[in-house]
């Protein structure tokens, strides 16, 4: 049976069967699997099958789907694939290869909690990263591990060498950290390159992270597990003991065990004495004041026991990675904001596109759905174009076209207008689309008037032959604005009978003529200079429609 394995943008990770034939994924709670991250739309994408397989469907949603990088509108699943839905990570595969990796590496084993007793442990706080990484490092500079032996036998000066040169690496390894945030864009990819930096430093067997997650949130999920090299094969399956672990997350502490075989803290653990751990040592991850995963470290080799200074070493890489995994999630949610900007870019003017991000998630999903308001519809037409093109090479054609378009558009942005679409050699703007403002008719009648005046300025440096009028036509009215289409396309677009009055007063309209209809003019009479053209007939309307023209 094919599985989903999800990994949210702020690391919750779970596995949802594909027991239906179709499923709707999204931010809605009534969507089959729900996703509860901020940029993934109401009713993003759909995964559904045929006889042909699987097919996954993007809904017309905000930020797009990507399958293996790429935004698509539909393709099929194969398994193994990679999804991206916002800041959430979907795997495509089947249930029996679901435990590749880091899943079927390491086991976790049920065994008791801790024996009551004495318990080397030590306090862990998301609020003391800075001073643990300074105190970590004046440690080492002072070679605390040092024993009197060594002192007396004069190692003195090479264990401050080595010391040093641990101090580096530890410098070196916070830097790295750091850094790779901005070199691996794949979430999986980065924990792991952090876990190999982590073993630069300290000197384990093994070593995994483990991170919260399932549906309820509570479940221990594996995402990386690394042996050190010459000690362990890739990929051998290891035991792991809960009990470590949950108490680490219990109690929000950082846990150090020496000899675990003869702790009698750790009586219960049994997959310790099956691992043969002489040594372990556990650590919290934190978001903010919550503890999100632990990653653990362990030894078996009695030479080889961790110390003090590899608690607050790797209390301090957890530190590091926590903060990596949220910068991690922000930077993904500024990438897709930028993605949401730029198509945005191409519609609206700035304003609105400022009012649409800073707006609630909640906001931004129900502007772009189909809903009825009143707004303000704009056509501007080229006259005789026809002709003009007749004249003019192709190239001249689109070099003229791409000028004048950008000059209109300009206006129609300054007045806080959506540019809906290009029409060969027309334009369609809408005031009031995706928001409503009271003046919406007025400052579509202050945008023609710009324009006319504009193409004025325009004709006076052109040449005879490559003059040309325009004429434009507005109406107000109830329309339909949201994306409308299919899943493979959808658009952001008005329709409705108003809309159709607009295009049919612009091209009854003669040149440089601006004609409104009677909504516009009830809204605007008293702001412009403004005449009767009366009653006309036009085309898909029985009755005649009230015409005016706006002078000034």
């Amino acid at each position: 049976m094919p599985i989903l394995h999800v990994v949210t943008g702020d690391g919750i990770i779970f596995d949802y069967p594909l027991t239906r034939a179709k499923m709707t994924l999204g931010r809605s709670k009534n969507n089959d699997l729900p996703l509860k991250d901020i940029t993934v739309s109401r009713h993003h994408a759909e995964i559904k099958k045929d006889e042909r397989g699987y097919l996954i469907l993007d809904l017309g949603s905000y930020n797009g789907t990507r399958l293996n990088g790429k935004l698509i509108q539909t393709a099929p699943l194969h398994f193994g694939d990679k999804v991206q839905i916002g800041l959430t990570r979907l795997t495509f595969l089947e249930k029996k290869t679901l435990g590749s990796g880091a899943l079927d590496s390491l086991i976790l084993t049920t065994d008791g909690e801790f024996e009551t007793g004495e318990q080397k442990i030590v306090e862990s706080s998301p609020r003391r990263t800075y001073g643990e990484s300074r105190e970590l490092l004046a440690s080492l500079g002072k070679g605390t591990d040092r024993t009197a032996s060594e002192k007396r036998a004069g190692v003195t000066g090479e264990a401050s060498l080595s010391d040093l040169a641990r101090m580096n690496k530890v410098l070196f390894v916070l830097y790295e950290i750091s850094r790779q945030l901005n070199q691996i864009t794949d979430f999986d990819q980065l924990l792991k390159k952090i876990m190999d930096l982590v073993f630069v430093v300290i000197d384990a067997d093994y070593g995994f992270l483990v991170l919260l997650g399932g549906r309820d949130g509570k479940e221990l999920i594996p995402v990386v597990v690394k042996h050190q090299e010459g000690l362990g094969k890739k990929g051998k399956e290891m035991k792991a003991s809960k009990t470590l672990i949950k108490k680490v997350i219990r109690d929000k502490v950082a846990l150090l065990t020496s000899n675990a075989m003869a702790d009698t803290r750790l009586d219960g653990a049994k997959s310790l004495y099956l691992q043969k751990i002489k040594s372990a040592m556990c650590v919290p991850l934190w978001r903010k004041d919550k503890v999100i995963g632990v990653i653990e470290l362990g030894t078996s080799r009695l030479e080889n026991h961790f110390n003090q200074d590899d608690l607050e070493l790797l209390k301090a890489i957890g530190s590091q990675m926590a903060m990596v995994i949220e910068q991690a999630a922000l930077n993904e949610q500024i990438r897709e904001e930028e993605r949401m900007r730029n198509r945005l870019e191409r519609f609206h003017s700035p304003q609105v596109i400022e009012m649409v991000l800073k707006g609630d998630q909640e906001a931004k999903d129900r502007i772009m759905d189909p809903k009825e308001l009143t707004a303000t519809v704009l056509f501007m037409d080229i006259v005789g174009f026809t002709n003009l093109s007749e004249r003019m090479p192709p190239r001249e054609i689109t070099i003229l076209l791409n000028h004048f378009f950008s000059r209109m558009t300009d206006i129609t942005f300054h007045y806080d207008g959506t540019l809906d679409k290009y029409i060969g050699d027309g334009l369609m703007a809408v005031f009031g689309a995706p928001m409503q403002k009271d003046d919406d008719a007025v400052r579509a009648i202050q945008a023609a008037l710009d324009m006319r005046k504009e193409l004025g300025l325009m004709m006076a440096s052109t040449s005879d032959d490559k003059k040309f009028d325009i004429r434009i036509g507005i109406n107000t009215g109830k329309v339909v604005a949201g994306n409308i289409g299919s899943p493979k396309r959808m658009d952001y677009t008005v329709i409705g009978d108003p809309v159709n009055v607009a295009s049919r007063l612009e091209s009854i309209g003669e040149p440089n003529q601006i004609l409104i209809g009677e909504e516009t003019y009830r809204r605007t009479k008293d702001r412009f200079l403004v005449r009767p053209v009366g009653p006309k007939k036009v085309k898909g309307k029985r009755d005649a429609v009230l015409v005016y023209e706006v002078i000034g």
